[in-house]
């Protein structure tokens, strides 16, 4: 796939990773990977290095998303956590390694909340989106779904929606797009042509609690229950228990993660919703 491309010597050596996670749902602020991939390579080269590892997300896999990437409960019960996972996930990426994702916001959310609960630094590495990439390399196309995209450069039949095999799509799609940047000569005209993304960037916005909210700040620092009414859009409010572990800002809005008593597991709850705050002994 590689050898006959004429890539300029930076880009021939340049260490690459393309990688893929799998998740608990859509929202990173209460979802969680259950699995996470990568696939590394040099583009002057056909040699491939993988990572593959499931993950314990501490909470059950809903069954929708089981009917998608097909990861069961009983698959990860035998899984580390995701701090273990992502420590050994970077180490085999490397610090000067570029990341590359289909859709790479959603990947990098859910990275960047996962090292954020697992106290983890968030590493330093650039990360490509392969969409944009696959458009300007791949003019024209109906669709940039990385399934339409892997059909199209005759990859796959059919997606198989787990980490690794996706990862390969991944590095399949770069080579696919490969005519739009062949000419880079170094990382800052790569970089000119595609901009890269970092988990910093993903990281939840740090915020103040209004005053009125005190007692869930109160109830954060000393790990306390509180009684809320909440209310959602064009339903009656009613009131849950929930231990509040973090708050957090995302598109002008704040955010409150807790322990719901009610779901027995964790929920994102918008702070403007919430009516009442009572904190239980």
């Amino acid at each position: 796939m590689t050898t006959y491309m004429a890539f300029s010597p930076w880009l021939a050596e340049q260490r690459f990773v393309a990688f893929d996670t799998e998740t608990t749902g859509l929202w990173a602020a209460s979802n969680r990977i259950v699995e996470i991939a990568g696939v590394a390579f040099r583009p002057g080269s056909d040699q491939t290095e993988s990572f593959q590892e499931l993950v314990n997300p501490g909470t059950p896999i809903p069954d929708e998303v089981v009917g998608i990437h097909g990861i069961t409960d009983d698959m990860v019960a035998d899984a580390d956590s995701v701090g273990p996972v992502l420590a050994r996930f970077f180490e085999f990426c490397g610090d000067e390694a570029i990341l590359i994702a289909h859709n790479a916001p959603f990947d990098i959310s859910f990275v960047a909340w996962e090292l954020l609960r697992a106290e983890l630094p968030a590493p330093t590495n650039a990360i490509l989106d392969s969409r944009p990439m696959a458009a300007a390399g791949l003019p024209g196309l109906p669709s940039y779904s990385l399934e339409s995209l892997a059909m199209h450069l005759e990859l796959i039949e059919r997606q198989e929606h787990r980490a690794l095999s996706d990862a390969e799509l991944v590095r399949g799609v770069f080579f696919g797009a490969a005519p739009s940047f062949l000419d880079c000569a170094n990382r800052t005209d790569f970089f000119e042509r595609f901009r890269p993304l970092t988990f910093a960037d993903s990281r939840p916005e740090e915020v103040a609690l209004p005053a009125e909210f005190a007692d869930l700040g109160r109830a954060i620092n000393e790990s306390r229950m509180v009684e809320i009414e909440y209310t959602k859009a064009g339903a009656e409010p009613h009131v849950r228990r929930i231990t509040p572990l973090r708050i957090h800002g995302h598109n002008g809005n704040i955010y409150v993660n807790a322990f719901c008593r009610l779901a027995n597991d964790e929920r994102t709850f918008r702070l403007d919703r919430i009516r009442r705050v009572r904190l239980i002994d």
